[in-house]
């Protein structure tokens, strides 16, 4: 915990894309301070999360080797199926920690919490859109400092040069997600900021879903087109942040929007590395004085954070 909250909060996480992960393949990854490896059985059937450390004797299972539908520790070849149960004989009292791991929009994410409590990615909505990947980017910094800048609507007509057309809204639903709303209108003349100007008669129109802090999907309506990012916040051990994503265009899943999807992904990259400077060396908190409706959100926003569960 830190005093934003927990700094890995129970979530999905984005490890990586299904298409890289074959069958009879390994990865490993580290959320947190989890220790993780991804395989697939020889088969080809759904994928699973593993501790990376074996329960034996800790050795790490990344240079395992799949077997069948278990995965052969390097160490001993003892043999962890995809439950975690080792297999045969006097190991069969060995359990290996196993964390739930869902395909979604071509990704690999895994849950780290307890699983009764994983929220369906389903509700988001966005299934069986063309979809493309963002890629991934480090930051120094604690997720919620990173969350709390994409989310505050003060920053997004200073540094981003939009101008509000409407007053923001923000909304907490239950305990797992908190939705800010606007409309704005470019007002810079960046080759990115003419397009959307030209295409956004009407202004464009924005939203941002929070899930347990750590994921949002940022939605947005220019004209009749609409595409979305879904940002995994991933917490590292060195107190920073790996983001990962997933860039898409509602509608079907065709070759044309497959371009569309390509052309919002340079979009989104656009609007989201004019942050990199100024978060270049923060030292974020909340708001040291209430001044306007920007104020009263992010002293919201930080109450959320802190009221999340921890992984």
């Amino acid at each position: 915990m830190n005093d934003l909250g927990p700094v890995l909060p129970a979530n999905w996480y984005l490890l990586g894309l299904a298409r890289d992960l074959a069958a009879g393949a390994i990865i490993s990854g580290t959320i947190g301070d989890r220790d993780l490896v991804l395989y697939r059985g020889r088969q080809g059937g759904a994928p699973v999360a593993l501790a990376a450390h074996c329960a034996h004797m800790g050795c790490h299972l990344g240079g395992g080797v799949v077997q069948g539908e278990a995965l052969r520790c390097p160490l001993h070849y003892r043999l962890i199926g995809p439950d975690g149960r080792f297999a045969g004989g006097k190991d069969r009292p060995l359990q290996q920690p196993s964390y739930p791991l869902r395909e979604f929009m071509g990704g690999l994410f895994v849950y780290l919490g307890d699983p009764a409590t994983a929220p369906d990615l389903d509700q988001f909505g966005i299934a069986g859109n063309a979809v493309c990947y963002a890629g991934e980017h480090d930051f120094p910094i604690p997720w919620q400092w990173l969350v709390a800048n994409g989310l505050d609507i003060e920053h997004l007509a200073a540094v981003h040069d939009r101008q509000l057309l409407d007053p923001p809204s923000l909304e907490i639903q239950g305990s797992d997600q908190l939705t800010v709303r606007y409309r704005t209108r470019p007002q810079k003349a960046g080759i990115s900021d003419l397009i959307m100007a030209r295409l956004a008669k009407d202004g464009v129109h924005g939203t941002i879903r929070t899930l347990r802090g750590s994921m949002i999907l940022v939605e947005t309506r220019v004209g009749q087109r609409q595409t979305f990012i879904l940002m995994s916040f991933c917490p590292q051990g060195s107190g920073g942040t790996r983001i990962r994503g997933l860039v898409g265009v509602r509608g079907p899943d065709t070759v044309l929007n497959r371009i569309y999807a390509r052309i919002a992904r340079t979009l989104f990259k656009s609007f989201l590395y004019k942050d990199l400077g100024v978060l270049e060396r923060i030292a974020w908190h909340g708001p040291t004085q209430v001044d306007g409706l920007g104020d009263e959100f992010m002293q919201q926003i930080c109450a959320f954070f802190r009221s999340l569960p921890h992984a």
